[in-house]
């Protein structure tokens, strides 16, 4: 059932990983959807978690209800990148009653989508200045 929490365990003891501790101090969560934009959105969380502004977050595991993703991501600060209106990411985090501090979809940054992947390099150098100048 989707609306099920599943209880889990996601951090790994021997590798010190702490993705469900909370101890970043802004989380990024990105759509990484199937298009251009998609792609981008996930390339601009790395890119902010390469810059130190903030650690890459798994997303999917907010949709697939597991509670240490869930709890961690209500007790941080957010950045959240949609790359369309769809706004997959955003309904995600609003499931588990979870507001984005800070919320950018990449189409609003003036990023056509499509499903032309040649171009994921500048597209996403661009996307970034654009963004960096709204956080």
């Amino acid at each position: 059932m989707a609306d099920k929490i599943e209880k889990d365990v996601c951090c790994d003891a021997k590798t010190n990983d702490t993705c469900c501790s909370g101890a970043a101090r802004t989380l990024i969560l990105a759509c990484s959807g199937g298009s251009n934009v998609g792609q981008i959105s996930n390339n601009l969380m790395i890119r902010l978690n390469m810059e130190g502004i903030g650690n890459t977050y798994c997303l999917a595991g907010i949709g697939a209800a597991l509670s240490g993703f869930i709890e961690s991501a209500k007790a941080s600060q957010t950045i959240l990148i949609d790359g369309c209106p769809t706004a997959c990411g955003k309904k995600a985090l609003e499931k588990y009653g979870i507001e984005a501090n800070k919320y950018f979809v990449v189409t609003e940054l003036g990023i056509k989508k499509n499903h032309d992947f040649n171009k994921l390099k500048d597209e996403t150098d661009l996307a970034l200045i654009l963004l960096k100048k709204q956080l």
